[in-house]
């Protein structure tokens, strides 16, 4: 390879790990992981170099949360949260341009992912972004004393205090809600075209991307259905209807449905996942395998559409989830097929 076609091959390499940090940087802050997304997907897909510009800059970030480990680093990232991973790569990028000479693919990685830096700064005000891997539980303190245990695979956005309301987006998993008592200052969840109102109470929201469930542990929760879906944060948009949840109740709220009447909580109480266990009275197969899938490498894919509607009772812990895919036969008509990858495939049994 001559020069010249060297060069625009180097060219076309930037512009692609370019263009790999802008779809990470939107993915994470739609609460999406990279991976999983279809645009994403069907980028890289389009071209070898684009598949390898993703891999690169993924890597990056990934580095940079690491970089917490490092002394002169500590005090700043703490634990890893989506804004301290772009300020510790910021930093890591000064000090490759200062201290040490970094292989082109290295400084082309932390290129790509300054260039996340430079666009989540560029934006004044922006909400900060808390996500949650594979079986992974953590709390987030909020500044008014609030705490949220965000779940396994659990995407939190926080939007900050306003004058008048406290707010936060679940984008998707599962979260615990203990929220100090300010009645001037209404907390606000949003997740899906669902809105849920306290001033002080603690409660659960578990969100699939289709249906938001709330259920209450103490105090008083309001919980509004959006009409449209051009609410985002910040807006309430225009209210349906509402419904008013007090503790031990709980609801289901389908995207574009009418909110149903609350009904009394089974079993567990809300937020029984944060000390490892995941309990259902009488829930849809879909369910439960959601939520295990939030707490194994290996998807569960349900391969018979049929079976996703099928009902049932367990209790089992987050790390006990190949016990209860062994007992799944015994109660419904399928059959769990493991696959050498680690992926497993529910099948309808004749």
């Amino acid at each position: 390879m001559n020069d010249q076609s060297r060069n625009r091959r180097e060219t076309a390499d930037d512009a692609a790990r370019a263009e790999a940090a802008q779809r990470l940087l939107r993915a994470q802050a739609s609460g999406i992981d990279p991976g999983d997304d279809l645009g994403n997907v069907a980028w890289r897909r389009e071209d070898l170099a684009h598949d390898n510009a993703f891999r690169h800059v993924a890597q990056a970030w990934e580095d940079a949360a690491q970089l917490k480990s490092h002394p002169a680093y500590a005090d700043l990232l703490g634990a890893p949260t989506l804004r301290e991973r772009i300020v510790a790569t910021w930093h890591w990028l000064l000090g490759s341009f200062q201290w040490a000479p970094v292989p082109r693919m290295a400084f082309a990685s932390i290129l790509a992912a300054a260039i996340l830096a430079g666009a989540w700064f560029l934006v004044p005000g922006n909400p900060e972004y808390v996500s949650t891997q594979i079986a992974e539980v953590r709390d987030v303190p909020l500044d008014d004393g609030s705490v949220v245990t965000l779940g396994a695979r659990s995407s939190l956005e926080v939007a900050g205090f306003s004058s008048t309301a406290r707010t936060v987006r679940l984008a998707r998993g599962e979260a615990f809600f203990s929220i100090a008592h300010d009645t001037t200052h209404p907390f606000v969840v949003l997740a899906g075209d669902t809105r849920i109102r306290v001033v002080g109470t603690k409660f659960n929201v578990r969100y699939d991307g289709g249906q938001v469930r709330v259920s209450v542990a103490e105090g008083i929760v309001e919980v509004t259905h959006a009409d449209g879906s051009s609410e985002h944060i910040g807006r309430t948009g225009a209210l349906a209807s509402s419904v008013t949840l007090t503790a031990g109740q709980q609801v289901a709220v389908a995207n574009t449905a009418p909110l149903p009447a609350p009904v009394t909580l089974q079993g567990a109480s809300p937020g029984a996942w944060r000390e490892g266990r995941l309990d259902y009275q009488d829930a849809p197969l879909s369910e439960i395998v959601a939520d295990a899938n939030r707490y194994r490498t290996g998807q569960i894919r349900i391969a018979s559409p049929s079976l996703a509607s099928e009902r049932l009772t367990t209790s089992f812990g987050t790390t006990q989830i190949d016990q209860m895919l062994a007992t799944l036969p015994e109660t419904l008509p399928l059959t769990v097929q493991r696959n050498p990858d680690g992926t497993v495939n529910l099948i309808r049994r004749d």
